[in-house]
């Protein structure tokens, strides 16, 4: 990873930009809640926009049809937290615990590969965060990415 000066809104806006078609084909309406007072830090904005990108995805996926994903920044002390929720079918109770595993995945044959979870759990810790996991079945799940607010170096 390389540091350089990131804003998390930012990224979560081109990131969403990006998937926006491939919900509104499906139905899904993206519904965005950025704080307006986040700090830029120092991050690798492409490993971040990989996360949200797997996060974001995974989540439209999980609607299928017809459903609302939801993007939530804000402030948790030295943290930025990114909240984001969809109205899908939710992770059983059992597999919850493996969703960070790789090539564990909840998706139907042919259609993940197991990986994506994983790699933005890794590229989270690297920077001295965490991804929690909360779901329901039948009710959807919340993915909370909590990323160091690492201040940049003056230049």
């Amino acid at each position: 990873p390389r540091q350089e000066d990131v804003d998390v809104n930012e990224t979560l806006k081109q990131t969403i930009s990006l998937l926006e078609n491939y919900a509104r084909i499906n139905n899904i309406d993206i519904q965005v809640n950025l704080a307006s007072d986040l700090p830029i830090i120092a991050g690798d904005q492409a490993q971040l926009q990989q996360v949200f990108l797997n996060l974001i995805s995974n989540a439209i996926d999980a609607i299928e049809k017809e459903g609302v994903v939801q993007v939530v920044t804000n402030r948790a002390a030295s943290f930025i937290e990114v909240g984001i929720s969809d109205n899908g079918r939710g992770i059983a109770e059992d597999k919850q615990k493996k969703v960070f595993d790789p090539f564990f995945t909840t998706k139907e044959a042919g259609k993940g590969t197991g990986l994506g979870l994983w790699v933005s759990y890794n590229i989270i810790t690297k920077m001295g965060g965490a991804i929690r996991l909360n779901s329901q079945e039948g009710k959807g799940s919340t993915f909370t990415v909590s990323i160091p607010m690492i201040v940049p170096d003056k230049k």
